[in-house]
């Protein structure tokens, strides 16, 4: 069995084929998946458990050196806070570490930038380049629990890119995240974000597997949701919305949509009463975000606006409604905010 890309691609099962196909007994692979996954090693040689010809195959073939961080690691992770990893080609991509009092949530990457071109993120401005791999993906999670030497609890695909775009890449990420014998966490502690790639969330619902779904939403009416997200114009919302339906129907899984507030643009009362209308038939929660300031041409609502949409909103709606503030704004870390600054040049 040859590898593609990284032994971090790979399930636990699959290394244990990889061992398998080299000679050695399964179990070798089991163990190799937990030295590079639950332990977090690089480094084949301190691999103590595995033969010293296999360490050797391993150090040869393996590729477990997939991003670098660049920059400090901070002193103090009682805040959010960005990294910025690079990639071995030269791209780059940013991740976020969340904590907060019951969870340590990271929200990874899946796309060096993104196709989408949505006009209030600041990831737009950076096109697209590709696709991640599952390996890249994961080692984003790895390399933020080692610095904050902490128990993850929860994962997000809410980085930079549209994760549904690299389907089977962010599926066998989510699957090693998951896995017993890879980082071990719950299912339903890991959510897909998407911003409404219709064949990809039908896809998603026939799944074996309990990841969570959330949708970017944004705006109610066609008209405003294309100006922000030109998607909209290959899925309007009609579609979307059914087939966030069949989602929920097949899974018996509440959806989560998100929302972020603009000022002047998506948080009049037509709006609260098309949400309300709109979302009322499904299962799900709505998330509201106060827009986090970029050079986008949008402004945050004022603190006063925020709250009478979201009063208005959880009177009316059958469906939960919260504010989610969003964590590290002030450190370019929040929602629409994932911008590769510290390399600019390398997209440029």
């Amino acid at each position: 069995m040859m590898i593609k890309h990284s032994l971090k691609d790979l399930l636990p099962e699959e290394m244990e084929s990889w061992v398998r196909f080299r000679g050695y007994p399964s179990y070798k692979g089991r163990q190799m998946a937990q030295w590079i996954f639950q332990k977090g090693l690089d480094d084949p040689e301190a691999m103590h458990t595995l033969p010293k010809e296999l360490r050797k195959i391993i150090l040869g073939e393996g590729n477990l050196q997939l991003i670098r961080l660049v920059g400090n690691v901070p002193k103090d992770f009682s805040e959010s806070h960005k990294f910025f990893f690079e990639l071995k080609d030269g791209k780059a991509v940013e991740s976020v570490y969340i904590p907060a009092e019951n969870r340590k949530t990271i929200c990874v990457s899946s796309q060096v930038g993104c196709t989408l071109n949505c006009s209030f993120c600041q990831t737009a401005r950076m096109g697209f380049h590709r696709n991640l791999t599952p390996g890249e993906i994961v080692d984003q999670v790895l390399h933020i629990r080692r610095m904050v030497s902490e128990k993850i609890t929860n994962v997000v695909f809410m980085g930079m890119g549209e994760p549904f775009l690299n389907f089977e890449s962010v599926i066998q990420a989510a699957r090693i995240l998951n896995h017993e014998s890879g980082l071990n966490i719950g299912a339903r502690h890991i959510t897909l974000s998407t911003a409404g790639i219709i064949p990809q969330i039908l896809a998603f619902a026939e799944l074996p597997y309990q990841f969570k779904l959330a949708v970017s939403l944004n705006a109610i009416r066609d008209d405003l949701r294309q100006t922000l997200m030109p998607i909209n114009r290959q899925y309007p919302l009609s579609a979307l919305l059914e087939a966030v339906k069949f989602y929920t129907q097949k899974t018996h899984r509440r959806v989560t949509f998100e929302y972020v507030m603009m000022k002047n643009v998506n948080i009049s009362q037509r709006d609260a009463d098309e949400l309300v209308s709109r979302l009322g038939e499904l299962d799900c929660k709505l998330n509201l975000i106060p827009f986090n300031m970029t050079e986008a041409p949008y402004e945050r609502p004022a603190e006063e606006e925020i709250q009478s949409f979201t009063d208005y909103l959880q009177q009316r709606a059958p469906f939960p409604v919260m504010i989610r503030w969003s964590g590290g704004s002030d450190k370019q870390a929040a929602c629409g905010q994932l911008y590769t600054q510290m390399k600019k040049e390398v997209y440029d």
